[in-house]
């Protein structure tokens, strides 16, 4: 049909891992999945006591918009940087309804159509379905490993004609990679050389790997224009309430004008529901001890498969993660990653290959979820066992 818009193109032919995952769960045969990142899932999740109350309170009935989101629910959000060093003015943020909306907001407010943003390669593949559906071009710079860290590929950051902003992601997804000292001196420096705007996605900023030090949030940055994002959905564990914000910084009169044209965007949809603005303020402040139990599982699910890929008798390893939930797997050299997942899924089980998210042809891997539960993680990796035993 001619009217459709050419930024659902992505949408248009499923992938072939895809299409033997749906024939396998078709077919009605087992299947672990070790690409779910999808806390709830993995038994992290508020229970129905818990919320029940929160969701239930004085005031939900009646609406009293603010394009902002309610102080009390920004105060929450206020009190959650405050706790991890950095004051942040309310009127700095701004609620969505999720962190994935919010990028969207930030892509209207820096773009016009046809504009590119630069991102991060390797990086989640979700910010190409979203830069899409805002009519906006993606123009990669890459992280390499070095001395057992993810860098900035300087070499690699390079301008448009229609360039506009830079995202980075901190700590990133997959690589887990915080964007160190080094770094921010390298995009702070190439985003005033070329006046442009950072975006720096920190939904992941609560999970570093047990010895690794966080250089901690750029909500304080005062040189270069800043958005920084993040949610509930990782930040409280809770994906299915949907409240995500976006916190200004940088210079003074960047911050005013952003926040005035943040302030028409968000009042064009008034997406933030009420009871989660209320409940937001408890789940902040309860949310660690569940974010504790994540970090736990990730670093059981990590020993677990470091031990698997030094006696799995293939020449497997287990790159460096700083933070996050996910574990990047290197394969055997030669070994083609869909291949190798094509053969897993016929086996009974699913992850996600290297590529999903722009990792380098050069170095072959598998993208797994550290949250799955331990026992099905075992019998996951002993379905990839037997799939590379096959390769």
């Amino acid at each position: 049909y001619p009217m459709f818009s050419s930024r659902l193109a992505f949408a248009d032919t499923p992938n072939a891992l895809s299409q033997a995952k749906e024939k396998r769960l078709a077919a009605g045969l087992p299947l672990v999945d070790l690409a779910d990142t999808n806390p709830a899932n993995a038994g992290f999740a508020w229970s129905a006591a818990e919320l029940g109350p929160l969701l239930r309170r004085d005031g939900i009935q009646r609406q009293d918009p603010d394009p902002r989101g309610l102080p009390a629910a920004r105060t929450a959000v206020a009190d959650y940087y405050a706790a991890r060093g950095q004051r942040v003015a309310l009127d700095r943020i701004f609620l969505s309804a999720s962190t994935s909306e919010g990028y969207a907001w930030v892509f209207k407010l820096l773009c016009n159509p046809g504009d590119e943003l630069l991102v991060p390669e390797p990086a989640y593949p979700l910010l190409e379905v979203i830069a899409a559906l805002e009519g906006v071009t993606l123009r990669p710079y890459r992280l390499v490993p070095l001395a057992g860290e993810w860098v900035i590929d300087a070499a690699t950051l390079t301008m448009g004609r229609q360039t506009r902003g830079i995202l980075c992601i901190n700590p990133s997804n997959p690589t887990g990679a915080f964007v160190g000292r080094r770094d921010r001196d390298v995009l702070r420096g190439f985003a005033l050389k070329h006046g442009l705007a950072l975006v720096c996605d920190e939904v992941f900023l609560d999970y570093p790997a047990e010895g690794t030090v966080s250089p901690g949030t750029w909500v304080g940055e005062s040189q270069v224009p800043m958005l920084v994002l993040s949610g509930l959905s990782k930040v409280a564990l809770a994906p299915q309430l949907k409240l995500g914000w976006v916190v200004t910084a940088g210079p003074a009169d960047f911050i005013r004008e952003a926040g005035r044209r943040l302030e028409h965007v968000a009042d064009a949809f008034l997406s933030v529901n009420t009871p989660v603005q209320l409940a937001a303020v408890d789940l902040l402040r309860r949310a660690e001890p569940l974010r504790a139990a994540v970090r736990a599982r990730v670093a059981q699910n990590e020993a677990a498969l470091r031990a698997w890929a030094a006696a799995c008798g293939q020449p497997c390893s287990v790159l460096p993660r700083p933070a996050g939930w996910s574990a990047i797997l290197a394969l055997p050299p030669g070994v083609a990653e869909e291949r190798l997942l094509l053969r897993g899924v016929e086996e009974g089980v699913w992850a996600h290959p290297g590529y999903f998210y722009g990792m380098p042809a050069s170095t072959p891997c598998v993208v797994l979820s550290l949250l799955t539960n331990p026992d099905a993680f075992s019998q996951g990796l002993a379905a990839l066992d037997r799939a590379l035993r096959r390769s």
